[in-house]
């Protein structure tokens, strides 16, 4: 798969950002488990968009989480990316923690974004369950339609490389200083949703455990003219497990804006 990784330096944070394909461009925005690898579904975006996958403070390869305490200062951290990568107005698309990070940037920034898509997205409500308190094996069975499978175990393993149980326990953290208290939610965000003004798809997981489709529903019914898309029968890592038909969707989305 045909991408680059580089490293910049954002007002002192060391940031690791994934870089493929061409033509507009999209910023993703990860989730709490930290995915930066050039998966299938970043390649099947980059066949039609320039695709940027940097890792949050904290987050992979990326420094800086002593600079973050809030979802503010990550919303400013990309503000400042953003300028130094020389993006013009990208497409946000943000998977659950990221989900809830686009739909913060865009009620400060819509001018600065073309479109929006939030998969999956925590960020109005509190989920049910804990996943800071979880296992390795609990936490698959959160976010896969099938956590045994060869490619849950591949994503979340229970007998992980000293690498990628160091990356896991970073993602953990960082999370918690983003969504520890309030847990994983802004309550005053869904008061703030009207402020988005830009094409907005929210896309939900059919036997998603962790963000149900009334909470999915929340951001559709908050932001004027947003567009709902279900795939039925994935699990929240809806991107992982479908990425043919998730990106299809936010391709077909982003052509028609």
């Amino acid at each position: 798969m045909d991408h680059r990784e580089t490293r910049i330096d954002v007002r002192g944070k060391s940031t690791q950002v994934l870089t493929g394909g061409s033509g507009p461009p999209i910023l993703y925005l990860h989730g709490a488990g930290g995915e930066l690898a050039w998966l299938p579904f970043f390649q099947a975006l980059a066949e039609h968009f320039e695709v940027f996958v940097p890792g949050h403070p904290g987050f992979a390869g990326s420094d800086g989480l002593d600079q973050i305490d809030s979802m503010e200062d990550l919303v400013l951290h990309y503000t400042d990316l953003i300028e130094i990568l020389d993006i013009k107005q990208p497409a946000l698309v943000g998977l659950s923690l990221g989900g809830w990070l686009a739909a913060e940037f865009a009620t400060r920034y819509t001018d600065c974004i073309s479109a929006l898509a939030m998969i999956a997205p925590v960020g109005l409500r509190p989920p049910v369950l804990d996943i800071f308190s979880a296992s390795p094996s609990e936490t698959r069975a959160m976010v896969f339609s099938e956590p045994e499978s060869e490619l849950a175990q591949q994503f979340i393993s229970d007998d992980p490389d000293p690498e990628a149980y160091d990356n896991y326990l970073k993602a953990r953290e960082a999370t918690a200083r983003l969504g520890w208290n309030p847990y994983l939610h802004n309550r005053k965000l869904e008061g703030r949703l009207y402020r988005i003004k830009v094409p907005t798809l929210v896309i939900a997981a059919g036997a998603d455990l962790l963000v149900p489709e009334a909470h999915c529903r929340l951001y559709e019914a908050g932001i004027d003219g947003a567009q709902y898309v279900e795939i039925a029968g994935a699990g929240h890592a809806v991107p992982f497990e479908r990425p043919a038909e998730t990106a299809a969707s936010v391709i077909q989305f982003l052509a028609s804006n």
